[in-house]
């Protein structure tokens, strides 16, 4: 179980994760979407490493990009198939979870 921050406007995703020293363990940032699509992320002035796990319409992951570094920027990471939903987390949150392809997240 985690503490994620919502991010459901053009500014809160665009500005997302950037800037910040830091994401305290056990939290995320969760991106929301009108539709499911490929939509685009990178990691313009990020301090810390991500994994990036990409959602479908029925919470289910579509794809994972781990371990994401911001020396990585300008370089633009997408799902593999059309995602409604993003989680970012910290690096290696999808590994010590066992989160994979067709997993299905529960929110409450």
């Amino acid at each position: 179980e985690i503490t994620v921050e919502i991010a459901d406007t053009d500014a809160a995703r665009a500005q997302g994760l950037s800037d910040r020293p830091s994401l305290p363990e056990n939290t995320g940032m969760l991106f929301i979407f009108d539709t499911a699509d490929y939509h685009n992320f990178w990691m313009k002035n990020m301090n810390f490493p991500l994994d990036i796990i990409w959602l479908d319409d029925n919470w289910r992951v579509v794809d994972i990009t781990e371990n994401v570094l911001p020396k990585d920027f300008p370089k633009i990471y997408q799902p593999r198939a059309p995602a409604r939903y993003v989680l970012e987390v910290n690096a290696g949150f999808t590994a010590d979870r066992n989160i994979t392809i067709g997993t299905q997240i529960v929110l409450h």
